[in-house]
C-alpha cells in the first residue's frame, strides 16, 4: 500500500505552511492524493513532493498564481522544462542586476575612501600618469553641481557600451585663447581597456607629466586661479 503523508508531516518534511498547501489545493495546483472524506484531513503521497519542490522554486522566482496554474493543469513535461528555464534566465538577469549594483556600491566607497585620503594634500605638484582610457560626455556647464546631470548620462552611456570603469571621473576644460576655461566633457575612467577602441565616446589621456591640484567646493575657484 502506498504510504501517504498527512498535510502536517508534508509540511514539516518540505518546510512549507499548511496554509499555503491548503491554497494550492483550493487553487488546483496540488491536489492531495486523497482527502478523508469524514475528517476532510489532506494526505500526499511522495511523488508529489517532486511538485511541491517545482512550486516552490517557482514561487520564489515571483511566478504568479495563474502562471502556476496553466503549468499544472496541462500536465506537459516540455512546456514545464520550458517555463523553467525561461524563469532561470529571469533570475540570471536579476543575480546580474545585483552585481551591478554592488560593484557601484564599492566604487563609491573606494571613491569616498580615496578623496578622504587626497583631501590631506594641497599643494600643487607633478604627478606622472601612463596612459589612460576614459569614456567621455559633451558637458556644457559645471559648478554648483550642474555636472551631476551629465554624469548621470555618462552613467546611461556607460551601461549602453557595457564598459568596466575605475572610480576615477571628473570633468575637462579647454583653456581658450583668452585664458579662460571651458567645460568640454565630463568623464569616467575605464579600468579594462584591451579591446577598446577609441572613438567619439572613448578616448585617451596621453602618458606623460601632469600639473594636479586638489581642492574642494569651497576652495575650486582660488585653487584654479592659482
Amino acid at each position: 500500500m502506498e504510504k501517504l503523508f498527512s498535510i502536517g508531516e508534508v509540511s514539516k518534511i518540505k518546510e512549507i505552511t499548511i496554509k499555503a498547501l491548503r491554497y494550492y489545493h483550493k487553487m488546483g495546483i496540488l491536489i492531495p492524493k486523497y482527502i478523508d472524506e469524514t475528517t476532510g484531513y489532506r494526505y500526499y503521497s511522495i511523488d508529489q513532493f517532486v511538485y511541491i519542490d517545482i512550486i516552490k522554486g517557482c514561487r520564489s522566482l515571483e511566478t504568479s498564481i495563474k502562471e502556476l496554474q496553466e503549468i499544472f493543469r496541462e500536465c506537459n513535461t516540455d512546456k514545464l522544462l520550458e517555463f523553467l528555464e525561461i524563469k532561470r534566465c529571469e533570475a540570471k538577469e536579476k543575480i546580474n542586476k545585483m552585481n551591478q549594483v554592488i560593484e557601484k556600491i564599492d566604487m563609491l566607497k573606494e571613491s569616498i575612501n580615496s578623496s578622504k585620503e587626497i583631501l590631506h594634500e594641497n599643494e600643487i605638484s607633478i604627478s606622472f600618469f601612463k596612459p589612460r582610457y576614459i569614456i567621455v560626455l559633451p558637458c556644457k556647464e559645471a559648478g554648483s553641481l550642474k555636472e551631476l546631470l551629465y554624469y548621470s548620462d555618462l552613467e546611461k552611456l556607460v551601461l549602453e557600451k557595457n564598459i568596466k570603469i575605475s572610480v576615477q571621473r571628473g570633468i575637462i576644460y579647454n583653456i581658450n585663447s583668452s585664458g579662460d576655461t571651458e567645460v568640454k566633457y565630463v568623464f569616467n575612467g575605464i579600468e579594462e581597456n584591451k579591446n577598446i577602441k577609441v572613438d567619439e565616446s572613448i578616448k585617451v589621456l596621453p602618458e606623460g607629466n601632469y600639473l594636479t591640484i586638489v581642492y574642494n567646493r569651497e576652495n575650486e575657484k582660488e585653487c584654479i586661479r592659482s
